[in-house]
């Protein structure tokens, strides 16, 4: 229609507000996106407006595009991905324990945005061994077994990273 051709003009020289404004007085808020499916994702408000005839008028207030909440994902992880590296974070800072919370959440919170579906395996494993034998480890009281460190690249990664100085990352007080 000749009123959807005016609103694609709007879009295509970037007066998204002004289309949404608009639209919205033409169909209101239900429509609003069926007219312009290059508002999907973003939040129109739009605000009835009454005039003296009683006929409500929409008035469209703003327009926001979506907000990432993570600004380390990359746009290729699908959100499930997404969801079991933000749950192994979430699990390797609250360990119970504060050195583990520390060294452990500061390690996975650097590299586990960099690691594949393996790494992740490799990782999970490493977060259900036992607290008291990776305070030990870390602390160097006992050495780890050798065929953790061979068989979990991600536990080597942890250990050369606890043995690194990393004094400056950390900011407890």
């Amino acid at each position: 229609t000749a009123q959807q051709r005016g609103l694609d003009a709007m879009l295509a020289t970037g007066f998204m507000a002004e289309a949404a404004m608009r639209a919205s007085r033409l169909c209101g808020r239900v429509t609003l996106r069926r007219l312009l499916p290059e508002l999907r994702g973003t939040c129109v408000s739009a605000v009835p407006q009454r005039t003296r005839l009683g006929v409500a008028n929409y008035k469209a207030v703003s327009i926001q595009q979506p907000r990432g909440f993570c600004a380390a994902v990359a746009a290729t992880d699908d959100a499930e991905v997404v969801k079991r590296k933000k749950r192994l974070l979430w699990r390797a800072k609250s360990r119970g324990w504060l050195e583990l919370d520390v060294l452990m959440g500061t390690f996975t919170e650097k590299y586990i945005w960099d690691f594949d579906e393996s790494k992740l395996d490799l990782l999970e494993e490493v977060l259900e061994l036992e607290n008291p034998d990776l305070f030990k480890w870390f602390t160097a009281q006992v050495d780890v077994p050798e065929e953790i460190l061979k068989e979990n690249e991600v536990m080597k990664m942890m250990m050369e990273y606890v043995k690194s100085d990393h004094s400056g990352e950390f900011n407890i007080k």
